[in-house]
């Protein structure tokens, strides 16, 4: 099984191991309801024997397994091959086929569940450190009140920002609601060199002049929010979370069995977690 997020979009891929006729995907609820997809052959991508499909995931799916079909037929024999598929709310900073081969789960039967506690994993990290790791698919405006945000010094003013993932398509206006003022050939996206080493922008220098604050100046910045990819030290600590809550069925009073080292009662804090996510942890959390 895969994860995707609603509102993005997931590469299936099918290994049909034989050329197929009429080919056809369909995607369906793994527990009743009916398909939410198909059954549609418009958008399918063929190689060979290989076949891939682009799910377009709706913003508003339910999170819920899903199983994804192809379906054909290989001389007079019925192919049918099926991909499963997670779909959470929100990205997950983890892959459910890396925690399966880290705790040896070989079956299928767990992956819904298990699949629920990377979702439940990722959205506990991005609490504890104030921010999250994954990147807008399109830019979007967001409206910022500079006041005590702004921080001078020799270069100029410093406009201390949300994190930045892409600046290809950032726009920097001041003013009000309904009277903004384009100034974003005046900005400069920093740390420069930031993007560069994957990690996000944090702030934007106005080059010459000041940042409006009080009197209700408001500046309106437009780009993709969030990290331009998700650190290895995020997505470490996603997957021991995730065991570990994996694993709490068997620990319902905080202990947990094992015959290797008997029975141990789990810290409310993993130390692990906390020491690959402390470098990520937004000022004033910690």
């Amino acid at each position: 099984m895969i994860t995707a997020a609603a509102g993005q979009n997931v590469a299936l891929v099918f290994e049909a191991g034989a050329v197929l006729s009429s080919p056809t995907v369909t995607i369906a609820p793994t527990v009743g309801g009916a398909a939410v997809v198909g059954p549609t052959s418009d958008g399918l991508g063929v190689d060979d024997t290989t076949y891939t499909y682009v799910w377009q995931v709706d913003a508003g799916q339910a999170q819920a397994a899903y199983t994804a079909t192809l379906a054909g037929t290989a001389g007079s024999d019925p192919v049918e091959v099926e991909i499963g598929v997670f779909v959470t709310a929100l990205p997950v900073y983890a892959n459910l086929a890396d925690i399966k081969l880290d705790a040896t789960i070989t079956d299928s039967d767990r992956d819904a569940r298990l699949a629920s506690k990377i979702a439940a994993a990722s959205r506990s990290i991005d609490k504890t450190t104030g921010r999250r790791f994954w990147l807008d698919p399109q830019p979007t405006p967001r409206i910022i009140n500079p006041l005590r945000r702004v921080a001078v010094d020799e270069d100029g003013a410093h406009l201390l920002v949300p994190d930045i993932g892409d600046v290809d398509a950032l726009v920097v206006e001041i003013g009000r609601p309904g009277a903004w003022q384009d100034i974003t050939a005046q900005v400069e996206a920093e740390p420069t060199d930031r993007l560069e080493q994957l990690e996000p922008v944090t702030s934007l220098l106005r080059l010459g002049a000041s940042w409006p604050t009080g009197g209700g100046w408001r500046v309106r910045v437009t780009t993709r929010w969030g990290w331009p990819a998700i650190p290895d030290g995020v997505v470490e600590a996603t997957g021991i979370l995730s065991l570990r809550l994996f694993k709490r069925k068997d620990s319902p009073e905080g202990v947990l069995g094992s015959s290797e080292w008997g029975v141990v009662r789990l810290s409310r804090t993993d130390p692990d977690v906390y020491e690959l996510i402390k470098s990520y942890i937004l000022p004033g959390l910690a």
